[in-house]
């Protein structure tokens, strides 16, 4: 019998973050596996690596005032590699500090092989954690951060300012489709 498809490997990791059995979680990644956060806020760490370095970090997790308690519907996508899988789904949990609920959108992509999970690259939203703690003011200083962190990038990558660009940073604006 051959290894159990990526979206059976991300359901079980599912259930033990649900449960709460950080360790658990951990033991499936690959002694080399990786965890990727590409979002992640100052402070936590955009990758790691290893299922040591992994279980170190969900560990640390279990102590936040964010408390993951189940999910909406789970859309799955699955392409011709059995051993990819990418899912967008939405947290919901309760905030410890405030008794307050919270949902988060979610969407994560995972690698498995030989039933251990190589990566799993894990997209949310920082500030959407934040304003979930209450801190509202702290998301338009992270906003601005960002922005600022981003045009930065994109000088430094030779990206030059032209009708389009200035669009995207006008306050409201929306980025124009492209036509096909």
């Amino acid at each position: 019998m051959g290894a159990p498809p990526a979206r059976e490997v991300f359901a079980q990791a599912l259930r033990c973050f649900l449960a709460k059995d950080m360790n658990a979680f951990a033991d499936m990644f690959a002694v080399d596996g990786r965890h990727e956060l590409p979002f992640a806020p100052p402070g936590v760490p955009a990758r790691l690596q290893g299922r040591e370095e992994i279980r170190a970090y969900l560990t640390s997790i279990v102590s936040t005032p964010l408390v993951l308690t189940g999910t909406g519907d789970l859309h799955v996508i699955e392409g011709s590699d059995p051993e990819l899988v990418v899912v967008e789904y939405e947290a919901r949990g309760i905030v410890t500090s405030t008794g307050k609920g919270y949902r988060m959108p979610y969407v994560q992509v995972l690698r498995a092989h030989d039933g251990e999970i190589a990566l799993w690259r894990d997209y949310w939203s920082p500030l959407s954690g934040v304003q979930a703690l209450g801190l509202r003011g702290t998301v338009r200083v992270a906003a601005d951060r960002v922005g600022t962190a981003l045009v930065g990038r994109l000088r430094a990558a030779g990206a030059r300012s032209g009708p389009g660009a200035r669009r995207l940073t006008t306050p409201g604006a929306r980025a124009p489709h492209p036509r096909t």
